[in-house]
């Protein structure tokens, strides 16, 4: 395979988490819930209710369910809300070029799986060639609906490598973006979240995560973690460090992290088999 080509194929011999079966209180919730959720999609005549009657299956209302701690009221909200920005903003409909001048660089692009099926999100801030601003917000959503359509059966996980390598805090983004960011990881695609690795932290990334992080779930703040290429093993003293390579194959990870993937990034080339992959071209 070219070292241009992302692997856009799950590995054969991955390992998907299942979620545990539901118990007797939870089946009478899950119920009530799909009931309510057939109450407030778009009419069987309009154009969309295939659309959004396609976006809640089980999975679907299950994730919304856990997020809420199966807490019925508030699944409902949860879900109402991400209704009401799937009709606005219609995630699963980004026309490509709208934010293609957000991936000429490879600052975020897709490419292997982890150990147990999940695609990897890349995003790495120092390739950073345009200004804040909602496309960029835009771009990042186009990518986790793209992961969705990659992931495998029984999968329902992403996992995010941040790498600040060659990042300035001038090029970081702002802390606007990155609040928005969260909002809509947080509030449009919960329970998405398996992980998210921060690789080559600069000094000032621990200011500005403590900045950003009164706004961060705590569930998800509990999914980011640090990784030290150079001292993999830094997980023994410290928790919130992980050695990557326990994570993701070394034959579905980039070389420059310790895997065994000489990817290097062509534009044309990417964009083009990402396109093909996730059946836009």
């Amino acid at each position: 395979m070219s070292a241009n080509i992302p692997n856009l194929i799950p590995p054969e011999n991955f390992t998907p988490i299942l979620s545990p079966e539901l118990n007797v209180e939870q089946k009478e919730i899950f119920t009530e819930f799909s009931n309510y959720v057939d109450t407030i999609l778009l009419p069987e005549d309009d154009p969309h209710h295939q659309t959004e009657r396609s976006w809640v299956t089980d999975a679907c209302l299950k994730r919304y369910l856990r997020a809420s701690k199966w807490q019925l009221a508030e699944a409902k909200a949860r879900l109402r809300y991400s209704l009401e920005w799937r009709r606005e903003y219609k995630p699963a409909d980004i026309e490509p070029e709208r934010v293609e001048p957000e991936v000429v660089t490879g600052k975020i692009h897709i490419n292997g799986f982890d150990k147990h099926g999940r695609p990897i999100i890349y995003l790495r801030p120092g390739l950073e060639n345009t200004k804040a601003g909602p496309r960029q917000v835009l771009t990042v959503v186009f990518m986790f609906e793209s992961a969705i359509k990659l992931m495998p059966k029984d999968v329902d996980n992403i996992i995010i490598i941040v790498d600040f390598h060659e990042c300035s805090a001038r090029k970081s983004p702002g802390l606007g973006i990155a609040k928005e960011f969260m909002h809509v990881l947080g509030s449009h695609y919960p329970e998405r979240l398996a992980m998210a690795l921060v690789v080559n932290a600069p000094w000032y990334f621990w200011g500005f995560f403590k900045l950003i992080s009164p706004f961060i779930d705590p569930v998800t703040k509990n999914k980011i973690k640090f990784v030290d290429l150079e001292n993999p093993d830094r997980m023994n003293s410290n928790p919130q460090w992980i050695n990557i390579l326990d994570e993701i194959d070394k034959n579905q990870l980039e070389s420059v992290y310790g895997g065994n993937q000489e990817f290097v990034y062509n534009h044309e080339i990417y964009w083009d088999t990402l396109l093909k992959g996730i059946g836009k071209k």
